[in-house]
């Protein structure tokens, strides 16, 4: 299991960098769990002429009800927020960047200096033993990372947790984006 408490925990302090969690909304779930119980019962009447399509109807609506429900639990987590950076009022999203075992001493420079330009000639991999865990605005106008590395069972913090705006959040946003 990944232990990603660390930088989240750092996260919910972060108000200095105008960072704020916000608790997530369950309108979507909710909204999905009436539609599917609408159809359900649609499906389950005999308004619809045909049984076959009825029976499909009644099975399409119980999966989408039990997918609404399912999510509605998860929304309903008391951890379950999401970060917001205020002035723009955009969405953190999370990744998981695996990062090639030759780039982590490039990778480490970057962090040290905070200076992302040459971010972009490093290599992603599948799977590595570096893992970088970062929270990006969609803009690009600021990003939250941190630097972890396997160590037997879980991900362990390899570096402090970074915030990183303007052209070199772009730039990190960039190397997320590439293939």
């Amino acid at each position: 299991m990944e232990d990603f408490g660390k930088i989240e925990n750092k996260i919910k302090s972060m108000s200095e960098y105008d960072i704020v969690s916000q608790k997530k909304s369950p309108v979507a779930a909710i909204g999905l769990t009436v539609v599917g119980v609408a159809l359900a019962v649609l499906g389950s009447t005999k308004i619809i002429g045909s049984d076959i399509l009825g029976m499909t109807v009644l099975s399409i609506g119980a999966i989408i009800a039990v997918c609404g429900l399912i999510k509605l639990v998860l929304v309903c987590q008391k951890d379950a927020v999401d970060y917001i950076y205020a002035p723009t009022q955009k969405k953190l999203k999370p990744h998981k960047i695996y990062i090639n075992a030759n780039d982590r001493l490039k990778m480490d420079k970057c962090i040290e200096s905070n200076d992302f330009s040459k971010i972009k000639t490093m290599d992603k991999e599948n799977s590595s033993n570096n893992m970088l865990h970062v929270y990006a605005a969609e803009d690009g106008e600021i990003v939250v990372l941190q630097l972890l590395e396997y160590v037997p069972h879980f991900f362990e913090p390899a570096s402090a947790v970074v915030v990183v705006r303007g052209g070199e959040a772009r730039n990190i946003l960039e190397f997320i984006n590439q293939k």
